[in-house]
């Protein structure tokens, strides 16, 4: 197949991530694949061989047999070059965080607050909101290609839009994300207090970064001691300038990425029902972690059992704070048994078989008659 991924630039997320490992996978296997962007800067630079062009127009795509792209508006912009059928790499539904900040259910800490001032600021801000609802809403229904991350994502747009969306799980590189080879059972205590791991932008609303640390902070005025440790993409205003209660680190390579996380005890994913997948989720289960995940479908669609972690309801501090001291009294045996539950729910979940849905998902959409 001759295929074209798009994406803007090389910053670091886990879906341009994936983007590029599914490429990756796709040159290995003989295919004609060319990775564009406007800009090779980020982390990621260097990770895949790209071509950078100046904008995703016609006059610098080349025809091929489908272009991938996973935002709105690289899909937009690939659709509008006809250059080749357009798959729409769906990794997370953003209408749905939209939603809830035009309900006022949810709003980034930048915009939080009270005040007459405040409000007026809220209420222009909803007119952009729903400008880019309705942007975002005409992609998905363009006549593209979907292929879509989780079991719930694949409901949600097929309902919705009225097409196929196959689903392609994500995987996990267990050759790179596995349990601590030194790890021992013990209690925790102040001297060794439970080591907890938080993933993503604190404004980044659907992540549920603002309800993880209400929760730490409650659980440290019970006396439970906690080494905090977050890891993100980027530092945000919020974080910047200012003493933080946790250990904060900024773009840090893959490598050193998957040792935090095994040194880790903890990992806590208070996300709400615009995750697509929840991949850092599934990388903490390979890592053998004690997990605490929102009761969202996604992480539901991990396994029908309930023992590999805890569940506690989206936006519930307090919950999170009863399952952290849950884990912080349990016995050696019972932290052994949810770790080697954890592990059992990510073996299930091979990156290997995913590259190879996804290539055979590409090839049945680069077959179809038009």
């Amino acid at each position: 197949m001759n295929l074209v991924f798009l994406t803007d630039h090389m910053k670091f997320s886990g879906g341009r991530r994936l983007m590029f490992d599914y490429a990756s996978y796709l040159i290995e296997k003989g295919h004609n694949v060319k990775i564009l962007v406007n800009e090779e800067r980020g982390e990621l630079a260097g990770t895949v061989p790209v071509t950078v062009i100046p904008e995703f127009t016609r006059e610098y795509i080349p025809d091929c047999d489908l272009i991938i792209a996973t935002s709105p508006k690289e899909v937009r912009q690939a659709w509008d070059c006809r250059r080749g059928k357009v798959v729409h790499f769906c990794q997370g539904f953003e209408l749905t965080d939209l939603e809830h900040r035009l309900s006022g259910k949810v709003l980034p800490p930048r915009f939080q607050g009270k005040g007459f001032f405040h409000a007026l600021k809220i209420f222009r801000k909803k007119f952009t909101w729903r400008r880019k609802y309705k942007e975002f809403d005409e992609v998905y229904k363009l006549p593209t290609y979907l292929i879509s991350v989780s079991v719930h994502l694949q409901k949600e747009l097929e309902e919705r839009y009225k097409r196929p969306a196959p689903l392609c799980r994500n995987g996990v590189d267990l050759n790179m994300f596995y349990p601590n080879p030194d790890w021992k059972p013990g209690t925790f205590s102040e001297k060794r207090p439970i080591r907890i791991i938080n993933i993503g932008p604190i404004e980044v609303t659907y992540k549920g970064i603002q309800t993880t640390l209400e929760a730490v902070e409650k659980a440290r005025k019970k006396g439970i001691p906690i080494e905090l440790t977050r890891i993100s993409p980027i530092i945000c205003k919020s974080e910047q300038g200012r003493e933080l209660p946790y250990k904060l680190h900024e773009k840090v390579p893959r490598d050193l990425f998957c040792k935090m996380m095994r040194e880790s005890d903890v990992y806590i994913s208070n996300s709400t029902e615009r995750e697509g997948f929840g991949l850092p989720a599934m990388e903490a289960l390979a890592s053998g972690l004690v997990c605490v995940f929102s009761n969202i479908l996604c992480y539901r669609s991990f396994s029908q059992r309930n023992d590999h972690c805890f569940f506690v309801p989206e936006w519930d501090a307090d919950a999170t704070v009863n399952a952290i001291e849950k884990i912080y009294r349990m016995s050696p045996e019972e932290l052994t048994q949810y770790r080697k539950n954890a592990l059992e729910v990510a073996s299930g979940f091979s990156h290997q078989k995913a590259c190879g849905e996804f290539e055979n998902i590409l090839q049945k959409i680069s077959e179809e008659k038009n």
